[in-house]
């Protein structure tokens, strides 16, 4: 079972220098040539700069060893840092397989690592890319719980249209250049939320033209008097019917939803399948870092 990887995890030096290590190197190297991800990665660190700020790939230079794995396993892999999440299988067989898998292990008697709130700083960057569209990132971030006002809003703006090959109706939609693309990003946090707009396009000129287009949609709905009436009702509703078909197509959708509300760092959940079928485990927020910092899932 997959539990096993907390109450007793084996780390071996082979397996961290022959897999993991490689692996990490090669996602590291992806994300710095995917101008959207890098883009969001430097969204992350100017809004909150340690914590969520911290990057979610390890620096092509870092120095990580078994040890500094051992050392975060012991102290992430404590009770007050895990949730147990279940669906498709009823409260008391789920109590049952907890206590059977974590009741014993050292996570179900000590306490987690505390961890500092989140705090919102903001700013700008230009960076050099090389290869790949022209990109911007417009947006601000919020600490505490999500607000449901902000859901609301980048439904509001999101060109993408429910219906497939015809645009959207959102005020971006038809006014940026062909060629142009205009995505928004909402990532609800346990106690904090970047919201953002990423503008990519062929040329600077293009992408700079659909910016100008993004940034005055983002001030219309959300400072000059913001969104009102029917605009406000079919906002609401179009981010109620996306977080809704998200969490009904995609299992990892219905934990990231649960997650944004938590502030424990993992979640064991089970799924029926023919029976109560197999446990998955996966990450959210709150890692503590070797830095004794947050980082994100």
């Amino acid at each position: 079972m997959l539990t096993s990887f907390i109450t007793s995890a084996k780390f071996t030096r082979h397996e961290f220098e022959e897999y993991v290590l490689p692996l990490v190197e090669a996602e590291s190297l992806s994300a710095l040539t995917n101008p959207a991800t890098r883009a969001i990665e430097l969204a992350h660190s100017l809004a909150f700069r340690s914590g969520l700020g911290s990057s979610l790939f390890a620096s092509p230079n870092n120095h990580l060893y078994t040890e500094d794995v051992k050392a975060f396993a012991a102290s992430a892999f404590q009770k007050g840092n895990i949730a147990v999440l279940g669906a498709g299988i009823d409260q008391t067989t789920l109590s049952k397989l907890v206590a059977n898998s974590l009741g014993s292990s050292s996570a179900a008697t000590t306490t987690a690592p505390s961890t500092p709130p989140t705090s919102y700083f903001g700013g700008e960057t230009r960076v050099e890319a090389h290869g790949g569209p022209q990109t911007i990132f417009i947006g601000f971030g919020a600490t505490g719980s999500s607000a449901p006002e902000i859901a609301a809003l980048s439904a509001h703006l999101s060109p993408q249209s429910a219906i497939k090959w015809s645009r959207g109706q959102s005020p971006i939609a038809a006014k940026i250049p062909h060629g142009t693309s205009v995505q928004t990003v909402f990532l609800p946090y346990s106690d904090a939320t970047l919201f953002g707009l990423l503008v990519q396009g062929p040329t600077g000129e293009s992408t700079k033209e659909a910016g100008k287009v993004a940034v005055k949609a983002l001030k219309d709905s959300a400072v000059s008097g913001g969104l009102k009436g029917e605009e406000l009702k079919k906002a609401v509703a179009k981010a109620k019917f996306a977080a809704a078909s998200a969490i009904e197509s995609d299992r990892d959708a219905m934990v990231t939803a649960l997650g944004s509300k938590a502030s424990n760092i993992f979640f064991i959940y089970y799924f029926s399948a023919d029976k109560f079928s197999y446990p998955c485990i996966r990450s959210w927020r709150a890692l503590k870092c070797p830095s004794n910092q947050h980082c994100r899932h």
